[in-house]
């Protein structure tokens, strides 16, 4: 908005000028006089601009870091979504389920990774979304840190799936198989159309070089669980298969753990199908062949520590 305002400003200075050197006589002004001082107003309109946003931008941080919100975290495919919207239904707290706006710019992860931008610019950009009492984006788990830095007053809940069956059900949604060597993410239409997607199967820029896509995907999932268990006062743990037995139980129980009461009866929403279903593997070695090798390799000892 204030990009178009001082857009509008210049042309409009434009225009006067125009209009002066089209007058009979009564102002003349020469062509690089007009264009020196319209670049000068624009770079004054720009500096101003700039100090614009810069004050807005720290008014809102400052707003939302007072605000309490709930960061329902876990990688993607792991029940945060039906989580949050459960939770959302049976406390009648607004949520946003995941930043969609950020789908189209999912660069940015990189550019906050190498310095670029920090992540103050993310939460000012998407700031609507951020104001929300619950907030779900599977992505935002590795930025745990810098949550709780710009959200003192924040909660934390992290979900875990068994590490074969997440990630089988990630490649479900990718309409990728387990046992593919490499990958060319040009063939397969649901990655060749998603940067987002392509960026969650690619480790390198979370400073792991992987061998292959399941190591990427098996290698992000043990680093949730790093995160979890070096901070693990500060977390609400919730296990999806645990959720799956008893979904109002363990929503109302959730609840509870974070202080919030719920309001209405959601039994009605709990079997609601809120991601695309996957297909269930009987023989995770027949699924994933050698690269079941970058599951064990990764997660092994974190999934025992979750009791799986």
């Amino acid at each position: 908005m204030m990009a178009v305002i001082a857009k509008r400003l210049v042309n409009h200075c434009v225009t006067i000028l125009m209009k002066i050197e089209s007058g009979a006589g009564l102002m003349k002004i020469s062509n690089s006089i007009s264009e020196r001082v319209v670049r000068k107003l624009g770079r004054a309109f720009s500096g101003i601009i700039k100090k614009i946003k810069a004050s807005h931008k720290k008014t809102v941080l400052e707003r939302l870091s007072k605000n309490e919100p709930i960061f329902i975290l876990g990688v993607q495919k792991s029940g945060t979504t039906a989580v949050a919207a459960l939770l959302s239904e049976a406390t009648r707290l607004p949520a946003t389920l995941d930043i969609i706006r950020s789908i189209k710019r999912p660069y940015s992860k990189i550019l906050r990774n190498y310095g670029i931008e920090d992540f103050g610019d993310y939460i000012y950009r998407y700031r609507r979304e951020f104001s929300r009492k619950i907030i779900k984006e599977p992505s935002l788990t590795f930025d745990y840190q810098d949550l709780r830095a710009y959200f003192p007053k924040a909660r934390f809940v992290i979900i875990f799936r068994e590490p074969k069956d997440n990630i089988r059900s990630i490649l479900n949604r990718l309409k990728v198989p387990g046992d593919l060597k490499e990958l060319n993410t040009k063939e397969w239409p649901e990655l060749n159309s998603s940067g987002a997607w392509r960026l969650n199967i690619d480790s390198s820029w979370l400073g792991h070089w992987p061998e292959s896509y399941v190591d990427s995907l098996a290698y992000r999932w043990q680093l949730s669980a790093q995160i979890y268990f070096k901070n693990i006062d500060d977390f609400v743990l919730l296990r999806y298969e645990d959720f799956c037995q008893d979904k109002t139980g363990k929503i109302t129980k959730l609840a509870e753990d974070l202080g919030l009461q719920v309001m209405r009866d959601f039994s009605d929403m709990v079997d609601s199908q809120f991601q695309p279903r996957g297909e269930r593997v009987e023989n995770y070695d027949f699924f994933y062949k050698e690269n079941m090798l970058y599951i064990y390799k990764h997660c092994s000892e974190y999934a025992k520590k979750l009791g799986y």
